[in-house]
């Protein structure tokens, strides 16, 4: 999920960041689906245009009037991950071991490096925190913190970290929220600077994205096989309660990037 302007929000897949405190959304509504020519499978929205990262490597980019740049960067492989950063890209290329890029907006690779994960299912696992660059390594169950050049802080252990899909977002302080798509729990909160976990829940089945709408409210979506999307309002805070739980749109996962229009009412009283 990313917001694409006051009310949008763009799916397929979720990505990170903090979205403007605004009301909870009460509906969902699909507003259009444009093709990016192949599987897409990371997203990020900066300055007027949409990043895809997509399974034959490339990264495609949207303007605001819907028209395709396909192949704006092109790599080598899926592109699993993008998060956007002070007008630098960031992308997290699928491999045995991945590799982490680092590209200008006009397209200008400037940075590479070998990040130690060697799963074989993709990874929508980028976060930054105070100008550190995190990505989960789930061969060996740990956090790895990064410069944003590639030079290595630290590592986080975590043994709760899936083998497979698995996305993160920053929460608030040094804290992330993990989805695990496949494995229990599915949702939970790491402090980065203890390693504790801070929370677990399995409250939301399957779920594909996490990010934060508030202080204290993330947006998560879920996906079952039948592509239907559904998105909840999950108190970060504490992991133990989900708002507005039913809300769902049928999408094409597999051609298309979707953006989708959330309706927002009232204020964020809870």
């Amino acid at each position: 999920m990313k917001l694409e302007s006051a009310d949008d929000i763009i799916i397929n897949p979720p990505n990170t960041h903090y979205l403007p405190n605004r009301a909870l959304p009460t509906s969902i509504q699909l507003i259009k689906q444009v093709n990016v020519g192949s599987y897409p499978d990371a997203v990020c929205h900066y300055k007027g245009y949409t990043y895809v990262g997509c399974a034959n490597g490339a990264v495609g980019r949207i303007d605001e009037g819907g028209q395709v740049t396909p192949s704006f960067i092109k790599l080598t492989n899926w592109v699993t991950g993008i998060i956007a950063h002070e007008d630098r890209l960031y992308t997290l290329m699928y491999g045995q071991p991945y590799t982490v890029y680092v590209h200008d907006l006009t397209g200008q690779q400037l940075h590479s490096w070998i990040h130690e994960d060697w799963g074989n299912y993709t990874a929508r696992a980028l976060a930054i925190i105070n100008n550190e660059l995190i990505i989960a390594d789930r061969t060996n169950k740990r956090f790895t913190i990064y410069t944003l050049t590639g030079g290595r802080v630290r590592d986080v252990p975590c043994k709760l970290i899936s083998n497979h899909h698995l996305t993160i977002c920053h929460a608030a302080d040094n804290s992330i929220l993990v989805a695990n798509y496949d494995a229990k729990p599915e949702l939970y909160r790491v402090n980065l600077t203890t390693g504790n976990i801070e929370w677990r829940s399995d409250r939301v089945s399957h779920p594909i994205g996490v990010l934060m709408h508030s202080k204290d409210i993330a947006l998560v979506t879920s996906c079952n096989n039948t592509s239907q999307f559904k998105m909840w309002t999950l108190n970060a805070e504490s992991g133990k309660q989900a708002y507005w739980p039913a809300q769902s749109v049928l999408l094409n996962q597999r051609i298309s990037s979707h953006i989708i229009k959330i309706k927002y009412e009232g204020k964020n009283s809870i």
